[in-house]
């Protein structure tokens, strides 16, 4: 397929991952004219592979759940993290326990729990069913993500770095039109790279680029928008360079924790560019057919410990620590977090001590300016209410999760984004 004018720009500017980087003086002057000065920080945190809705959330008084789970079951009394401290939350839930940091969270109002969240006809294949979630389009076939069709319409002609990812690669959901998303894997790489052959010629090779990158063309061709774009690519890979060799702070990330890992590299930009206000974090693991609990040195059974465990003791501490390098920075205010998954797991556990591919999960939204709460209806586990497949039916539509933050976080007409009006959530407002 012949490649478009503007794919090939864009195309291009990825390669030298663009981003535009303006003086932090001149932002600030341009937030003060435009009005209070205050940023509305979102950061997705995508768990990959489907995370088990049941125990994340444990329905500790319903019978159909220690029915369906009689191995991986928590029962009431086992709802307590590493510190014997409370994971109950209300007379019908509790948290996993190894989502302590979360639990504080949760007391302190700065958590909602958006419970019963899926779609209609839902798919349980990954690929599927996670274009579904970027696009917020039921087909799965949507060029675009909601989050790059918000940037098309908030975002373009804007100064400065205004998004990025990290870890894994770019996902579909910032996959824009008329603006460049960088996918950052390491802050050594996201520069001018030049030939590793040559090391003590590379002042030279950035020269050469940028005399033949900064020369003058008509304005509005070919040429004057392929070479303005990798001049201001390069250049602004600098200044971001720049920018996190200036990032301090005195919180320490969990060490040996992949989503802490990128939650920290979201944290030296957010807090040392300041127009970058949309961050996306991934962390894979959540499929968990088996070994969703481990097993002690003799053999029993650990629902503590496990590959489900593990991953939410990673998310739970990656997000406090988060939290408290943008609380130093004076930003925690102005952040909101948003936790997704492509689906949940089937409510019955399987023969490997692991569960299926499910359908109604549940999202997290954590912040100061949360309501905090549960918000929706958990998915009935009668037999009853389950679907042909054993699966229950979801209560949310989680298009409505993203309608919410789009007219109540980021200030733009959500059904201009998503296609249709949504109703409102409740846990902005």
């Amino acid at each position: 397929m012949p490649t478009s004018r503007r794919q090939f720009i864009k195309q291009g500017a990825g390669m030298v991952t663009l981003g535009l980087i303006m003086p932090s003086a001149l932002i600030r002057e341009a937030r003060a004219q435009m009005g209070d000065g205050k940023r509305r920080i979102l950061v997705i945190i995508q768990l990959a592979g489907g995370n088990d809705t049941f125990n994340t959330l444990v329905p500790y008084t319903d019978a159909r759940y220690y029915s369906l789970r009689p191995m991986l079951s928590f029962q009431e009394s086992e709802l307590k993290d590493s510190q014997g401290r409370s994971m109950v939350i209300s007379s019908e839930f509790g948290l996993h326990p190894a989502m302590s940091e979360i639990k504080d969270f949760y007391d302190a109002g700065k958590v909602a729990i958006v419970q019963g969240v899926g779609y209609p006809e839902p798919n349980l294949s990954h690929f599927l069913s996670m274009d579904i979630w970027h696009t917020a389009d039921l087909s799965g076939l949507a060029g675009k993500g909601w989050l790059g069709r918000y940037a098309d319409l908030a975002l373009v002609g804007k100064p400065g770095l205004r998004a990025a990812s990290f870890g894994g690669e770019l996902p579909k959901s910032l996959s824009a039109e008329n603006v460049v998303v960088p996918n950052i894997l390491d802050f050594s790489l996201y520069n001018f790279l030049t030939d590793p052959n040559h090391p003590g010629d590379s002042v030279n090779q950035l020269n050469t680029f940028n005399s033949l990158f900064s020369r003058s063309f008509d304005d509005g061709g070919f040429a004057k928008s392929i070479t303005g774009a990798g001049f201001d690519a390069v250049q602004s890979a600098a200044e971001v360079q720049a920018a996190v060799r200036a990032y301090s702070s005195s919180v320490v990330y969990p060490a040996n924790n992949p989503l802490s890992a990128v939650m920290k590299m979201a944290a030296q930009i957010v807090t040392t560019v300041e127009s970058a206000d949309l961050l996306y974090v991934q962390m894979g693991g959540f499929d968990t057919h088996a070994a969703q609990i481990g097993q002690t040195d003799g053999g029993q059974l650990n629902k503590f410990a496990g590959d489900h465990a593990r991953l939410l003791l990673w998310f739970s501490q990656a997000v406090k620590a988060f939290y408290d390098d943008l609380e130093e920075h004076g930003l925690a205010d102005d952040v909101l977090m948003m936790q997704w998954s492509e689906f949940g797991r089937r409510p019955d556990e399987n023969a490997s001590f692991g569960t299926d591919h499910g359908t109604s999960g549940l999202m997290f939204m954590v912040g100061n300016r949360v309501q905090g709460g549960i918000y929706g209806e958990y998915p009935s586990l009668a037999a009853i209410d389950l679907d042909n497949a054993g699966n229950p039916r979801f209560n949310v539509d989680f298009r409505e999760v993203y309608a919410t933050i789009l007219d109540r976080w980021l200030d733009v007409d959500s059904a201009e984004v998503l296609g249709a009006q949504y109703p409102n959530v409740g846990f902005l407002g």
